[in-house]
C-alpha cells in the first residue's frame, strides 16, 4: 500500500511538473507576436465523436520552416472537478497554404495512447481539425487567443 501511495505521489509531481512547463510557454507565448497565421497560442475543446467525451484544451504552435510546424496540446479529460491534464508534442506537423486557409495535417506515435493522425484547416482565429487513433477518433475546435 505505501508504495502504491509513493508511486501515485511521484507520478502526480511528475504530472505537475510537465503542467507548469507547458504553463511557463503558454504565458510566454502568450505575449509575442505571432510569426504567422498559425504560430502562436489558440484554446478550445476536444471533444471524442466514438464515446462523447470532451474537455479544455490549449495548443502552442511553433513555426518551424514555411511548411513545418510543431503543436504542444494540454488537454484535460475527465469529470470537469477534477480533470486529469495530459499533453503530448507533435514535432513534425505539416502545413500547405491554400489562399487564406492553411491545411494542417501529421502523424504521432503517444506510447499507450496508440498511433494518431490528424488533419485541419485554419482560417483566421478559428483552427479546427479531426483526428483519429486506435482507440478514439473526434474533433479539436480552437480560436485564436492572446495576452488581454
Amino acid at each position: 500500500m505505501k508504495r502504491a501511495l509513493f508511486l501515485l505521489g511521484l507520478l502526480s509531481c511528475l504530472g505537475l511538473s510537465a503542467c507548469s512547463n507547458f504553463e511557463a510557454e503558454w504565458d510566454r507565448r502568450l505575449h509575442t507576436r505571432p510569426l504567422d497565421g498559425f504560430d502562436g497560442c489558440w484554446k478550445g475543446e476536444w471533444r471524442s465523436s466514438k464515446n462523447g467525451h470532451n474537455g479544455d484544451l490549449r495548443a502552442i504552435v511553433t513555426r518551424k520552416s514555411d511548411s513545418q510546424y510543431s503543436i504542444r496540446y494540454h488537454a484535460l479529460y475527465g469529470p470537469k472537478a477534477l480533470p486529469i491534464p495530459y499533453q503530448y508534442t507533435l514535432d513534425e506537423v505539416k502545413v500547405e497554404r491554400k489562399g487564406e486557409t492553411i491545411q494542417v495535417d501529421g502523424y504521432a506515435d503517444l506510447g499507450l495512447f496508440g498511433k494518431y493522425s490528424f488533419e485541419g484547416k485554419c482560417v483566421g482565429d478559428d483552427y479546427k481539425s479531426t483526428y483519429i487513433s486506435e482507440y478514439d477518433r473526434g474533433i479539436f475546435d480552437l480560436k485564436r487567443t492572446a495576452a488581454k
